[in-house]
């Protein structure tokens, strides 16, 4: 027979961040213009956080300048370092020394049980997930590589340019519930790196098949486990009713006397989940929505070559 905890956490895991009796708590998204502008600043940060103390020199994060090509666009020219030529009618071309462009695919978990906080002052965790979500694909785009998501309208397109962001923006406050429940991994291009972000409160069965589709494909997949706080510890006390957000009412009673028994369980599915990623060959970080996203994706940004 299953202890309180062990049902508690399976119902989470059916229901994942279930409300308890009172309406759950849910938070309109953020306008687009406003998402885009907050994930431009957190890519700038990551970028600063990488390159702060970029010098001239080998390496592969080294830009040259090479003299300007008859037949190139003139988007291609940086107009800063020209002027200051010392050579009069002399255009230079900014370039890094690895031209090949890489994809980066992200897949953000559609679930509707993503759209739940446990306070009114933390965001849901879909909110935190398209934001952090938008953030690498804005440093991506940043690094002159391409970037594509795996839902919505523009599913499987990597696209390139900075100016691309608020279409993946748009594409992905679109997506649905009615999306696959793991990535499509024919969409991904081979050689890519894969980020996907969910809370991961799967089963273990489903986690190792969707790893296993991962690691079946020639891409670098990359796991951002978002959850909120009260997922991570039970602070409840006395008789709750749990409702799921896609179905299910648990009822369990002393709820103070189950949060060790849960935390402890909690913590041996986040290990079961890194220890998974970890053989095969996948990154995993955890990140609570009480906490400033920055430290997690610049984690998962160096991981992905820190822009390359």
């Amino acid at each position: 027979m299953k202890s309180p905890s062990d049902t508690l956490r399976s119902f989470f895991r059916r229901n994942r961040g279930a409300s308890s009796g009172a309406p759950t708590a849910q938070a309109e998204s953020l306008p687009l213009p406003a998402l885009v502008l907050e994930a431009e600043k957190i890519a700038a940060s990551l970028q600063s956080g990488v390159h702060g103390r970029r010098r001239s020199g080998p390496g592969e994060d080294f830009w040259q300048f090479r003299p300007y090509h008859v037949g190139e666009p003139a988007t291609s020219i940086d107009w800063r370092q020209s002027a200051r030529s010392p050579v009069e009618d002399t255009f230079w071309v900014r370039e890094r020394e690895r031209e090949n462009a890489q994809s980066l695919m992200l897949w953000c978990d559609p679930s509707p049980s993503m759209q739940w906080r446990s306070s009114d002052a933390l965001p849901t965790k879909a909110e935190r997930a398209q934001l952090c979500t938008l953030a690498l694909a804005s440093a991506s785009l940043r690094g002159g590589e391409r970037a594509g998501l795996l839902t919505g309208i523009e599913a499987g397109r990597a696209l390139a340019g900075r100016q691309v962001l608020p279409r993946l923006a748009a594409s992905l406050l679109r997506q649905d519930a009615d999306e696959p429940e793991f990535p499509r991994m024919s969409l991904v291009p081979p050689r890519s790196d894969l980020v996907v972000i969910s809370d991961f409160l799967w089963d273990e069965d489903r986690i190792d098949t969707f790893l296993k589709a991962c690691a079946s494909r020639p891409v670098r997949t990359h796991l951002l486990c978002v959850l909120d706080p009260a997922e991570r510890e039970l602070k409840r006390s006395g008789r709750i009713r749990f409702e799921g957000l896609e179905g299910g009412v648990l009822t369990l009673p002393a709820m103070e006397s189950l949060g060790p028994a849960y935390e402890q369980a909690m913590n041996a599915h986040l290990a079961a989940l890194k220890q998974s990623a970890a053989s095969l060959h996948a990154d995993c970080i955890v990140h609570d929505t009480s906490q400033n996203p920055l430290p997690a994706l610049l984690a998962l940004h160096m991981a992905l070559g820190g822009g390359r």
